[in-house]
């Protein structure tokens, strides 16, 4: 097969095959009479493998690392196992970071109301001047909610 029914087949790009190739992550392709490259189905199980570890997130170094590995192997597999592992911190590492910016994005929209034809400066940009908002979005909310109701402060908890 040309590299452009591999690229369909695969779901990768025609850019990609050839990055791949020039970086020894697939074998290159015999050549044809006319000089074409020929794939095979061996070439075509290796991109839908790599197209799944990058699914997956895993770097192309690792992948480089994996299609070495002899899966009959104890010392192959413990490999992989650590790299799935360290792979999986990473990704709860990524986690937490995402859980404690939502949080400070929650504490960023809490700063203002939306309502500026009083003129009102947004809350969120003071906020965003500050780089401290989480210490500050609670007093200017309930300096907005009482200028703007007239009414008791109360205090809006982050989402």
């Amino acid at each position: 097969m040309r590299i452009g029914e591999l690229a369909k087949l695969s779901g990768v790009t025609v850019e990609t095959i050839r990055f791949y190739e020039a970086q020894g992550i697939i074998p290159k392709p015999a050549r044809s009479f006319n000089n074409y490259r020929s794939y095979n189905e061996s070439h075509l199980r290796r991109m839908q493998f790599i197209r799944h570890c990058r699914s997956l997130d895993i770097s192309l170094d690792d992948i480089k690392i994996l299609i070495d590995v002899d899966a009959r192997r104890n010392e192959d597999a413990d490999k992989v196992h650590a790299m799935i592992a360290s792979h999986l911190k990473k990704i709860d590492e990524q986690i937490d970071s995402l859980k404690q910016l939502r949080q400070h994005l929650g504490l960023l929209a809490l700063c203002c109301h939306g309502n500026h034809a009083n003129g009102e400066p947004c809350g969120i940009i003071e906020g965003l001047n500050q780089e401290a908002c989480c210490h500050n979005c609670e007093n200017l909310k309930l300096r907005r909610t009482k200028k703007s109701d007239g009414h008791k402060e109360k205090a809006v908890s982050a989402p």
